[in-house]
């Protein structure tokens, strides 16, 4: 049998949930990037050097889309040698990559 103090946390929660689905928090819901407005900020970058004569003529970094699946989320890291065998310091069959 259900007590009164679960029954009690049942409907607080089912009514909490219901609150947040009203405001339009839903799990069906796909979230679309292209709904992001990204803001810049307007800084002067002083280089020291004309990069005009580095680029090519007319050249315009923003007339392309841009699209945030065009940015390589991978940092590649070169291999560390750290001089001496990190296995008999791990456990047996260790993979960080594997939670």
């Amino acid at each position: 049998m259900i007590t009164k103090n679960t029954f009690k946390s049942l409907l607080l929660l089912a009514l909490g949930l219901s609150m947040l689905n009203g405001y339009g928090f839903t799990a069906n819901e796909d979230f679309d990037i292209d709904s992001v407005e990204f803001i810049e900020d307007e800084q002067e970058w002083e280089l020291g050097f004309d990069t005009a004569l580095y680029l090519p003529e007319n050249f315009d970094p923003y007339s392309g889309i841009i699209s945030v699946k065009a940015i390589n989320f991978v940092d590649e890291c070169d291999e560390v040698d750290l001089g001496f065998e990190t296995a008999g310091y791990l456990p047996e069959g260790f993979d960080p990559y594997i939670q």
